[in-house]
């Protein structure tokens, strides 16, 4: 049988076709199956005393050598206790083990564990850099719990360099921390380390969105579900001039409202929600643990909001005693 010419290109094209979709499907799985690990905090810039006064030398006799005394290492605290300049340090610094970035942070049980059973990451809303919303989400299912940190809340904050090295650390809003690094992928570190700098617990992973992008999603979600009733763009835009624990719970019932109406939807069916996030969303986890993401939060039928507890202490937004992580 001898085949057309007409027949014979469009064998070729639909081989072609196919050779590209195999490609395209190789390169997913490639790519898609790989996070982008959240590094471990850098090393912090050696902190030095400040000069002490001395008094006019007198003569004496020639002094036995001794060593120069080495500079004071930086001490974190959790929980600062407010005002501004780099933290003095409170105690001795506790051995760092040799070897990988990965043996150098404490171990933890639940550091880096995401599987079907569980799943538990950082959720981060930022507008004109900051992060306005930082939520530590613990998934499941049937439940997911969401705890939510005012954003004025003060931290031990790094500002980063290019490399992110840090330059310097501040007792500053934690929501800061996402504008004081060269890009977001950055920022988004930064905020992990300062929200571990604040409460002990490190996201093992973080899922980012420009809020910026909401006008575009409302576009095509009339409404999203909140406790408060259903809330529109223009409810959006009002809970954002909210301050404190007030803002922080409205931005916990946003990403609920966002997860229920992911829940009921396929993501990839959504060219408007793909195009209103464009360039406005990422995340340390692969294509792949995202749409596993996606199939836990379908599984889930309660979700719990709960806002750490603040209080103002010389004008400053800190963390109150009873502060306490449910997870």
């Amino acid at each position: 049988m001898q085949l057309s010419r007409k027949q014979l290109i469009l064998i070729v094209s639909l081989s072609g076709v196919a050779l590209l979709l195999i490609a395209g499907l190789f390169f997913v799985i490639r790519c898609g199956g790989k996070r982008d690990p959240i590094p471990a905090e850098p090393s912090l810039p050696p902190a030095t005393e400040p000069p002490r006064p001395s008094d006019t030398p007198s003569p004496s006799p020639t002094a036995e050598p001794t060593e120069s005394p080495s500079p004071t290492p930086y001490f974190l605290p959790l929980v600062p206790e407010g005002g501004t300049g780099t933290p003095a340090p409170s105690s001795p610094p506790a051995p760092t083990p040799s070897g990988s970035p990965e043996a150098e942070r404490p171990k933890d049980a639940r550091d880096g564990v995401y599987n079907e059973q569980i799943r538990e990451f950082m959720a981060i809303g930022t507008l004109n850099g900051e992060a306005v919303a930082v939520l530590l989400v613990h998934v499941e299912p049937p439940e997911a719990t969401i705890v939510t940190i005012p954003c004025e809340t003060a931290a031990t904050v790094y500002t980063l360099s290019e490399g992110a090295a840090v330059e310097r650390t501040d007792v500053a809003p934690i929501g800061s921390a996402a504008a004081r690094a060269p890009g977001v992928r950055e920022g988004c570190w930064n905020l992990v380390w300062a929200v571990k700098n604040l409460t002990g617990w490190r996201a093992p992973e973080y899922v980012y969105v420009d809020l910026a992008c909401m006008e575009a999603f409302f576009s095509f979600v009339p409404s999203l579900p909140l406790e408060r009733g259903d809330v529109d763009l223009a409810a959006f835009a009002e809970m954002l001039n909210e301050e404190g624990e007030a803002r922080a719970r409205s931005m916990g019932e946003i990403g609920v409202g966002a997860a229920r109406f992911l829940g009921r939807v396929s993501l990839w069916d959504l060219p408007a929600f793909r195009s209103a996030t464009r360039g406005a969303f990422g995340s340390s986890l692969s294509v792949f643990d995202l749409l596993a993401l996606m199939r836990a939060l379908r599984r889930v039928d309660t979700f719990t909001v709960t806002v750490l507890p603040t209080e103002i202490k010389n004008g400053v937004r800190v963390l109150s005693d009873a502060a306490e992580l449910p997870f």
